[in-house]
């Protein structure tokens, strides 16, 4: 486990201190600072595609380290076992809504732990560990609010630090700076979105209770039954006399 958590140390470090002025540093960078604003903007509506990906990401890294306690030694093996565990843990993020909500949260609390506390001893990992799943029960029991402070948060440190990353500015106390900005814009703009969605949600429902409400009400269905019998009756007798007066009438021509 020790082993394991050095490299994905290590990997977090060359993303983090590699030359930003490079082809391929500002062109991932760039897919950072997009995936950072979607996620601030977006984090709550997207909220399936995010589940799979996160599914994705999570469940790549069970695999590759299923593969590494396992004694693999080739490097297709290393890759087959991590699409295997991504794709299966994506698959059943998207199709199975409570396991997609509890991955979602774990991810976002697990992504938010390493980046705060830098782990490099295997306590710490795991102590981000338990924050990822903590936030993933908490995001079970209040979906919209952990959701959406989670994905604006998120979305602000990527925001955040790739843009710093971009314009070549310190990380401190600027990059933190535009950290906070791009989260609080996030929550502010998400929750709104939201809300108003949910007052047109309401506003529909009230429409629909009173079209219902304008519906003629039928108390007694004995009642409204008897009510159409009599109105066929009447409608009967009437269709009757018509016919009466037509044969006097033309009786009575007869006779002229």
């Amino acid at each position: 486990m020790t082993d394991i958590l050095w490299r994905l140390t290590n990997i977090i470090q060359r993303v983090q201190y590699m030359d930003p002025q490079s082809l391929g540093a500002m062109a991932g960078y760039g897919i950072l600072l997009v995936f950072g604003i979607l996620n601030c903007i977006l984090g709550y509506r997207l909220l399936r595609f995010w589940m799979m990906l996160f599914g994705f990401i999570l469940g790549g890294v069970a695999g590759f380290a299923a593969a590494y306690t396992s004694g693999v030694t080739e490097q297709l093996m290393y890759i087959a076992a991590v699409l295997a565990g991504g794709i299966l843990l994506a698959l059943l993020a998207f199709l199975i809504y409570k396991v997609g909500i509890f991955v979602i949260g774990a991810g976002i609390g697990m992504a938010l732990g390493i980046y705060i506390l830098h782990p490099t001893t295997s306590f710490i990992f795991f102590l981000c560990i338990l924050i990822g799943v903590g936030l993933g029960v908490l995001a079970m029991r209040y979906v919209k609010g952990v959701l959406i402070v989670g994905t604006s948060l998120l979305g602000g440190v990527l925001s955040g630090f790739s843009l710093a990353q971009l314009g070549n500015l310190p990380q401190l106390p600027i990059g933190a700076a535009m950290i906070v900005v791009f989260a609080i814009l996030g929550m502010l703009i998400q929750f709104t979105i939201n809300r108003q969605s949910e007052d047109e949600e309401e506003e529909e429902d009230e429409d629909s209770v009173k079209e219902e409400d304008d519906l003629p009400q039928i108390q007694d269905v004995d009642e409204y039954l008897e009510e159409m019998m009599e109105r066929d009756r009447e409608w009967e007798e009437e269709r009757r006399l018509r016919r009466q007066r037509r044969r006097a009438q033309a009786d009575k021509e007869d006779e002229e």
